[in-house]
């Protein structure tokens, strides 16, 4: 029975409930962290101690900072107890200061890059190893940083969920005689601008992310080579595709839409009972489904790409599972997603990011899948 390995991006850290809705249907899910795991960590999580002792969620860090490790920690603490010059500073920083192509006439920059680099920069006269461990560092900024404000948006987003739309019908109904350009007004019109934008970051963050991500990504190895990689975030995904289809030279191909629960709320332990509880009980449909989208993998290079001859009946496996998920997780009480796989043909998800050859991968797996879990 094969065992199914994904790879979460770009986020770094997990929420409960996406986490519970996502392993219903891998049997791993896999994430990148900034810096490894020690005494003491940038954000502890005790939720997630079950699922990592059962080793159903797992975390890696492909490079390790070493001896670096506390001066990393030291800087990720100064900025989240209220270094609010350096996160200003942080946020301004361009894809262009994440590769190696870097602007040695931007002297604000390297000023920047001085301060949160902790002395290191890089210049025309560092050397290739020099640069390469800048750009890491920065990189591991960039991630831990969204760890924190990732935080800071889920609490923020939780107060704000408390105010159903009863209410804010009718504070807007209160506002209904006050001139349109009071203090009053211009508050309502802030929170309804925040409670819309809450889980929609801006592009240019994403960017940089998705960019940090994969600079850690490609800084070392990791147990695995997975080729299916799980994401919620559409436009991290669509950064990904475009980046394949620019390589490729072809679109990625829709291979199957299944449904998921939108929000599992629920108890660790009961968490994991309910996600093991349906993956037993129902472990044929599943795991036809993965023995499927295994064998697509699998196959050696592909001059045409049709998801019809490569998954004829995507059709029926899509219906079986919606059919369990809606008997287990009923849509009126759990919510409905979906999970769209995306095929990308002819270069393996770490070959995409590594920028290695297809002529020089060496491995059996030789295309790639990435599973948007969206509305």
């Amino acid at each position: 029975m094969q065992s199914l390995n994904s790879l979460y991006f770009p986020e770094t850290v997990l929420p409960r409930h996406l986490r519970n809705c996502l392993l219903l249907f891998p049997d791993t899910l896999h994430l990148l962290q900034p810096v490894e795991s020690g005494t003491e960590t940038i954000d502890k999580s005790p939720e997630s101690d079950i699922f990592m002792e059962q080793g159903i969620c797992q975390v890696h860090t492909p490079s390790l900072l070493g001896k670096d490790r506390n001066r990393f920690l030291k800087l990720v603490e100064e900025i989240r107890i209220g270094k609010d010059d350096i996160v200003q500073q942080l946020s301004g920083l361009t894809l262009a200061h994440l590769s190696k192509e870097q602007d040695t006439s931007d002297k604000s920059h390297r000023a920047i890059m001085t301060t949160l680099l902790g002395g290191q920069t890089t210049g025309e006269s560092d050397s290739a190893e020099e640069t390469q461990k800048a750009a890491l560092w920065q990189a591991r900024l960039v991630l831990a940083l969204a760890e924190i404000l990732d935080k800071e948006e889920a609490e923020l987003a939780t107060k704000l969920s408390d105010i159903d739309d009863t209410e804010l019908a009718l504070f807007e109904e209160l506002l209904g005689d006050v001139p349109d350009d009071t203090e009053e007004t211009d508050s309502f019109a802030e929170l309804m601008r925040i409670r819309a934008n809450i889980n929609h970051p801006r592009p240019g963050t994403l960017k940089r992310r998705i960019q940090a991500w994969k600079t850690l990504y490609s800084s070392g190895s990791l147990p695995e080579k997975y080729w299916l990689w799980m994401t919620s975030q559409e436009e991290a995904a669509e950064l990904l595709i475009d980046n394949y289809e620019e390589k490729a030279g072809r679109n990625s191909v829709p291979l199957l839409l299944l449904d998921l629960p939108e929000h599992l709320y629920m108890r660790d332990k009961d968490g994991l009972e309910s996600i093991r509880k349906f993956q037993e009980q129902e472990g044929d449909i599943r795991r036809n489904i993965i023995e499927k989208l295994t064998a697509i993998v699998s196959k050696e290079h592909l001059n045409s790409v049709d998801p019809v001859a490569l998954l004829p009946d995507a059709g029926i496996l899509a219906r079986e599972w919606n059919d369990l998920i809606e008997y287990h997780f009923p849509e009126k009480r759990f919510g409905r997603r979906k999970l769209d796989f995306q095929f990308l043909a002819n270069i393996s998800l770490d070959q995409l990011v590594r920028g290695v050859d297809e002529e020089k991968q060496s491995d059996t797996i030789r295309h790639g899948i990435v599973a948007i879990y969206k509305e």
